[in-house]
């Protein structure tokens, strides 16, 4: 790679770098929000009403998808491709908020109405009701927060998106709840948390973008055959994304909806708990995938892939490296993990988590290909890869659930997982002509393998007496393992380059 290339890899991944940090702080705050509201409804409320929180965020998750038409993400991807073309961006945005309103309110219809349905006939719970139909009201919050959301990341304003997504939505969802509790309220806690942080959000999200919607649509309109092309572009783009989007929700709560109908909605909160702690894994590639599209499109435009490619290669590494530590701690210690986030009672998922885990640890690196894919436009080769995951997850799932329980549709959904990581790098490399897989990774592999095992043997020998004990012995792995990279020549020229540039402004800011 030239000179000239090598310093536009260092200026991207200085960019991601420095955005991923802004990302970090929300994520971290955003997640210790959301595990101590989970921590209050599964410890205040018991599995049943964990349970029941699970599957009616998974309804109107579903319907939300569906609703969207995927116009927040056609609107993202050709804001970024139009700049600052404000005839075509009125278009765009005029055409996403009047159909997101209108497809909002018939979706809010069809799911109150039938939420009697599928409470009792899917579930077999009339307890389910209510939270159906109340949930349903948020639906059209919700789209319109994407579409506001989706204006904020095209236009790369890393800290008002991380901040919104992460920050206000779930404080005001804590915040919601601790006043109900307070209040005297019981399951209505949950509703009410929920609809109040679906209100906040809208607001907020509507508020950081008024001054850009006000430019937006007081730019003189387009004439009819330019603004038909343009919405045929969106449609044409967005709803295979849709569909995507609706397949990858089912792909993401397929296990808890096979639990809750051939289960109970106890065991759809004790699997939740071991299904919320492996989303951790998820941390690392949310770090970097909210500026990671918007950028690699810009790129794209410039026909700049070999810097694409540069940039992804190093992203997938760091997601690697990040998420070494969290996939150990689950494998080796997943009882102290439960135990700690959420108590004894969820101890039954345990051996879910290993399992989970494993998956989960391939399922972190399938972002950057599905982001390269749809740079490229691909978004019906992203729709057909999601059909054929989510129809093996389904049958997969019910097909071991009645034997193995909730351990069977933990091993479906990380086979699922593991498949899809496969089919997404295929695609990524044959129709983008990019491989993300180097060698570094494969040495990072080897030291996470080899000190994971140090780690097991140690356990098996040592009696630990407490769950402090375990989180002890996981902070000296994590530290050896840090260092370890260090020593087995782990970082490249673009790691050392961004750590000299950190370390240099550490410096020049210690001396004011």
């Amino acid at each position: 790679m030239g000179k000239n290339k090598d310093e536009e890899v260092n200026k991207s991944l200085a960019l991601l770098a420095k955005g991923s940090l802004v990302v970090f702080i929300g994520v971290f705050i955003s997640k210790i929000l959301t595990y101590v509201y989970k921590f209050i409804i599964a410890r205040y409320f018991g599995p049943e009403s964990y349970g029941l929180f699970s599957l009616a965020l998974v309804i109107v998750t579903l319907f939300s998808t569906a609703a969207s038409l995927g116009l927040s993400d056609g609107l993202l991807r050709y804001f970024s491709l139009y700049g600052r073309d404000w005839k075509k961006l009125k278009v765009l945005v005029r055409i996403s908020v009047n159909i997101t309103l209108i497809s909002g309110l018939i979706a809010t219809a069809i799911m109150f109405f039938l939420s009697g349905f599928l409470a009792e006939v899917l579930f077999h719970d009339s307890k389910l009701t209510i939270y159906i139909k109340a949930f349903s009201f948020t639906i059209i919050l919700a789209l319109l927060s994407n579409i506001f959301l989706a204006l904020i990341r095209a236009r790369q304003q890393i800290l008002k998106y991380t901040f919104i997504i992460n920050v206000v939505h779930n404080l005001s969802r804590l915040v919601g709840i601790i006043i109900f509790i307070i209040l005297g309220f019981r399951s209505q806690a949950i509703i009410g948390s929920y609809i109040f942080g679906a209100i906040i959000m809208v607001l907020v999200a509507y508020i950081s973008v008024r001054s850009l919607l006000k430019k937006i649509y007081s730019q003189e309109s387009l004439e009819k055959n330019s603004s038909a092309s343009i919405i045929q572009s969106l449609f044409s783009y967005s709803w295979p994304m849709m569909l995507a989007g609706l397949i990858a929700s089912l792909v993401y709560w397929i296990d808890s909806l096979v639990i809750g109908h051939f289960l109970d909605a106890s065991s759809v909160g004790v699997y939740g708990a071991a299904f919320t702690i492996v989303s951790l894994l998820g941390i690392a590639p949310e770090l970097f995938m909210q500026l990671f599209l918007p950028l690699i499109i810009k790129e794209y435009s410039k026909n700049n892939n070999s810097l694409i490619e540069e940039i992804s290669k190093q992203i997938s590494k760091w997601i690697l490296i990040l998420n070494v530590p969290l996939l150990t701690a689950m494998v080796i210690f997943p009882e102290t993990l439960i135990a700690l986030l959420f108590g004894e009672m969820y101890l039954p998922a345990s051996t879910a988590l290993r399992i989970l885990a494993i998956g989960g640890i391939f399922s972190s690196f399938t972002s950057i290909s599905i982001n390269l894919l749809s740079m490229k436009g691909k978004s019906k080769n992203i729709l057909y890869t999601l059909i054929i995951i989510g129809a093996l997850n389904f049958f997969l799932g019910v097909l071991l659930v009645g034997k193995y329980g909730l351990n069977g549709v933990a091993f479906a959904t990380s086979m699922v997982w593991i498949i899809f990581f496969l089919m997404s790098i295929f695609q990524s490399h044959y129709l983008v002509k990019i491989r993300l897989i180097r060698r570094l990774s494969l040495r990072i592999l080897v030291l996470a393998l080899f000190l994971g095992l140090l780690l097991f043997f140690a356990k098996s020998n040592v009696q630990l007496n407490s769950v402090w004990d375990s989180i002890f012995a996981l902070a000296i792995y994590t530290i050896f393992y840090f260092i370890s990279l260090f020593l087995i020549g782990s970082l490249d020229r673009h790691d050392k380059k961004l750590l000299k540039d950190a370390l240099i402004k550490v410096r020049s800011k210690s001396k004011i």
